[in-house]
């Protein structure tokens, strides 16, 4: 390549804005803090979500209770608001303030909501009270009480004690929407990253069945991978308790579902695995749950439930028909291999360097010659 070629795509590179890589890490750390994550829509009918909630958007019937807490598990402390809403947040729900976060304060006391908030109630512990911050309209009536809330848009009448914030509008300096957009682009980024990362693991073994006991012995770092066949996954009979009869304490299981299309037939009812398993769901485009012990991360699936979750959820769209339960994930850090892709500013270092050095070779050949 030719120095001025050379030169000329360093100065592109080093002037091109720096695009934040995968981070399989933070995706793991948005496991610990947040009990559901939903790319797109989540819709919901009746039911809580005991942790804190992030979502595209909300369709809620009968009023899901949002933030309702559990004093025995909880989540990672976090700067997340118990509800985050990046669009439209219609139908019904309440907003809890106050309630347990397990041994670790409180699930948090604020909803924002980028875009129209319908029909919502608060509902407070004791005396903490709620916030509610919505960049879009409020489109109907609901009681404040000593509560507060800020809307950038326009209210319909009848909601007393509601303030008007424009900057809290699209465009404006404090706009709800894009902060919560580009927040939910990173989750869903390295959340993504995380799943995809897990699946490439190595594995200790296959699972074709749950009649046995996992085998640990191969565990490093930690954490110990499996990867479960569509089959055993899908079997009426299948018991997954089974699986972790006397597993080592202090250690992560991952276990990679194989299928596109999954039901769950068999049984889960052990609560201990929720903190310190991962269902990872990689290739799932449809995931049907009836009730589960431990993650899931199904970043690709549309999930239902018919019972309740335990632990850390992420779906792209996500159809709740029963509980959302604490505690979210607690096990193993899960260092990704490295990539060896540099940034683009480092590829612009290394190539201005290589100009550099020709610069100098080119100097030294007319010293040279003028001494001849």
């Amino acid at each position: 390549m030719r120095l001025s070629s050379i030169l000329a795509v360093a100065a592109v590179l080093a002037a091109s804005p720096a695009v934040a890589a995968p981070d399989p890490a933070a995706g793991l750390q948005a496991m610990r803090e947040l009990n559901l994550v939903v790319f797109d829509k989540l819709t919901t009918n009746s039911q809580e979500v005991e942790g804190r909630t992030f979502a595209g958007s909300l369709e809620s019937n009968n009023f899901t209770n949002f933030g309702i807490g559990n004093p025995n598990q909880g989540a990672a402390a976090s700067s997340f608001d118990v509800l985050s809403v990046v669009g439209n947040a219609t139908g019904s729900f309440r907003l809890k303030a106050g309630y347990p976060n397990g041994g670790n304060g409180i699930v948090g006391t604020t909803g924002r909501i980028g875009g129209n908030v319908g029909g919502m109630d608060f509902n407070t512990n004791g005396q903490v009270n709620g916030s509610l911050i919505v960049g879009g309209n409020l489109t109907q009536q609901f009681n404040i009480n000593n509560n507060s809330v800020q809307y950038g848009g326009t209210a319909v009448g009848g909601i007393n004690g509601a303030v008007k914030n424009a900057s809290l509008a699209a465009g404006g300096a404090n706009d709800v929407a894009a902060d919560l957009g580009a927040k939910l682009t990173d989750l869903k980024t390295n959340l993504t990253s995380l799943s995809t990362m897990l699946a490439n693991l190595p594995s200790l073994a296959t699972i074709t069945s749950t009649n046995s006991a996992l085998n640990f012995a191969g565990a490093q770092n930690g954490y110990a991978v499996f990867t479960m066949t569509e089959a055993a996954f899908t079997s009426s009979n299948s018991n997954f308790d089974k699986l972790f009869v006397g597993a080592p304490s202090g250690i992560t299981t991952i276990i990679n579902v194989l299928g596109t299309n999954l039901t769950e037939n068999g049984n889960v009812n052990d609560k201990s695995l929720n903190q310190s398993v991962i269902w990872n769901f990689n290739e799932a485009q449809s995931l049907s749950l009836k009730g589960f012990h431990g993650s899931i991360l199904a970043p690709f699936a549309n999930v239902t439930n018919s019972s309740a979750l335990e632990g850390s959820i992420v779906a792209k769209n996500f159809t709740l028909n029963g509980e959302i339960h604490l505690g979210t994930y607690a096990g193993a850090n899960i260092t990704p291999p490295p990539s060896g892709v540099p940034e683009p500013a480092t590829w612009a270092m290394l190539l201005a360097g290589i100009g550099g050095m020709g610069a100098i070779a080119r100097r030294r050949r007319d010293r040279m010659a003028v001494a001849a």
